[in-house]
């Protein structure tokens, strides 16, 4: 299709060049006849706009059984790798990468992968990890380790590959820590980005949001139409946010949430506000308190429904093990 195309705007272009030169009637009349197919072939090909079905949301917030040994859980990621159409959770500790499903109410562990390589100098006083995914894997880092790892499934085995330096960010970037300090050298806490979801009409979004050490959250939203040029569409600030947060669109209405903990110090007690994006910030969709710390927040599909679930993790101050909770 992409050589046919080509193929013709050559023509069209040197048919259009000889009959503005040459005033001859015939080639004019075949730069307008190929323009024409040329028009009628891309509009052909064009993918129909779906636009999301809205999906009502019952906020019940319940703490997900299991007797996981999770460890001190600094990051988490949720992807569906191995293609059962079912988010997995993956969690990052200071030593590894643990692979989890959720179901029936509780946590179920799939697999857990060693992080490797020679240890991190300098390290920081507090552990800092990130993870993203990307195609069928993700990319994890953590403070205590010089490199990152690339995780996924092979058959059903959880494995793990020696990664690139530093923490992965958005679209194979890449940022490193500050030296000695728990945020990175950019001035965030952490960067998350979304390009899986759309508006109201059907478009595709590209989102991506920051949260700087200033405990501001900036996010910006980019419009995409059916030939993939994006234009930004939206900016938002957010006050008071902490390192741990997601964007989605819990709802399915077309319109993007931030899903944000608050910007207290580590295992203070927390909360989580899910905020739609260009509504009063002072009215969020939903809040919820927790006694612990919250080290991380995911939304997706965890049972394979069609519905987005926000789920969080929560640590108690001076306590290695997490509580994650599900709140829809």
């Amino acid at each position: 299709m992409r050589r046919w195309v080509g193929a013709l705007a050559v023509v069209l272009v040197a048919a259009s060049a000889r009959a503005d030169t040459a005033g001859d009637g015939f080639l004019h009349r075949m730069a307008t006849a190929i323009r024409a197919r040329l028009d009628a072939a891309i509009a052909a090909r064009k993918p129909k706009l779906v636009p999301p079905v809205p999906i009502e949301v019952k906020w019940r917030p319940q703490r997900i059984a299991g007797s996981i040994d999770l460890g001190q859980v600094v990051a988490i990621v949720a992807a569906d790798l191995d293609g059962d159409r079912r988010a997995e959770l993956y969690a990052v500790t200071p030593r590894e990468v643990i692979a989890l499903a959720i179901a029936g109410g509780r946590a179920h562990e799939l697999g857990r992968v060693a992080f490797g390589g020679e240890l991190a100098v300098p390290a920081p006083r507090d552990v800092v990890g990130a993870a993203v995914a990307d195609g069928r894997a993700i990319v994890a880092s953590v403070s205590t380790r010089a490199r990152s790892v690339r995780v996924r499934w092979q058959g059903k085995q959880l494995v793990a590959e020696p990664g690139e330096p530093g923490f992965p960010a958005c679209g194979g970037e890449r940022v490193e820590l500050a030296p000695g300090r728990n945020y990175f050298s950019d001035g965030s806490f952490g960067t998350r980005c979304r390009d899986d979801l759309v508006d109201a009409t059907g478009r595709h979004l590209r989102v991506r949001g920051v949260v700087a050490t200033n405990d501001k959250l900036d996010v910006a939203i980019e419009t995409c139409d059916q030939a993939g040029t994006c234009t930004r569409a939206a900016r938002h600030e957010l006050a008071g946010v902490g390192a741990a947060f997601e964007l989605a669109d819990v709802d399915r209405d077309g319109r993007v949430e931030a899903i944000v903990s608050g910007a207290g110090a580590p295992g203070d007690p927390d909360v989580v506000r899910v905020m739609t994006l260009g509504e009063d910030d002072k009215k969020p969709m939903y809040r919820h308190e927790f006694h612990g710390g919250v080290v991380g927040v995911v939304s997706a599909d965890v049972d394979g429904d069609g519905r987005p679930c926000v789920i969080v993790a929560v640590r108690l101050a001076g306590a290695n093990r997490v509580d994650l909770w599900r709140l829809n």
